[in-house]
């Protein structure tokens, strides 16, 4: 009997497997499985997202440069790119997803969709709360340390914005 007890307590201790799945059951008792998106496929789709805010930001100041040599004055411009990135920053990836199901351009891309943590999708007020606090997940100095350790902490790989608004990132591919 010792011997049967000691087997079923090292059975136990075993570490649970890191599992990628979620799965969720709806009122009607139907379950559905979604596979939650990881840091690093999540990091993909922000540079994508990153390279198309800096391409926007550069074709603005050259735009701005340009009209603004013609009256000569350079401030205007200064003001205007600083204007663009401060928008671009704080708004592009709420805007998005706000209007595009929980979606940016590079999470379309690569089959990511932002959710409520009960799959429904997202509001504007989640949208805005997690794209505010992507500069808590920045630091230190935009090196993305606390949103790594973040998104490492908890089973769904969320990062503190999602953690504030109650959102969770999914791999949505649709066939095609």
């Amino acid at each position: 009997m010792k011997r049967f007890s000691y087997r079923m307590r090292t059975v136990q201790n075993i570490p649970q497997q890191l599992d990628t799945r979620i799965r969720i059951v709806a009122p009607e008792n139907i379950a559905f499985e979604y596979r939650l998106a990881g840091p690093f496929s999540r990091l993909s789709a922000y540079f994508l997202d990153l390279a198309i805010r800096v391409g926007g930001l550069f074709l603005v100041s050259l735009l701005a440069g340009f009209g603004f040599a013609v009256l000569g004055t350079t401030r205007a411009t200064t003001m205007v790119v600083l204007l663009v990135w401060f928008v671009l920053e704080w708004f592009y990836g709420a805007c998005f997803e706000t209007y595009w199901n929980g979606q940016t351009p590079g999470k379309r891309l690569f089959g990511l969709r932002v959710v409520s943590l009960d799959v429904r999708p997202i509001t504007a007020m989640q949208a805005v709360l997690r794209n505010v606090l992507r500069a808590v997940d920045q630091q230190p100095l935009f090196t993305f340390q606390l949103g790594l350790i973040a998104t490492a902490s908890n089973r769904r790989f969320q990062r503190f914005g999602d953690l504030a608004a109650g959102t969770m990132v999914i791999v949505h591919r649709q066939d095609r």
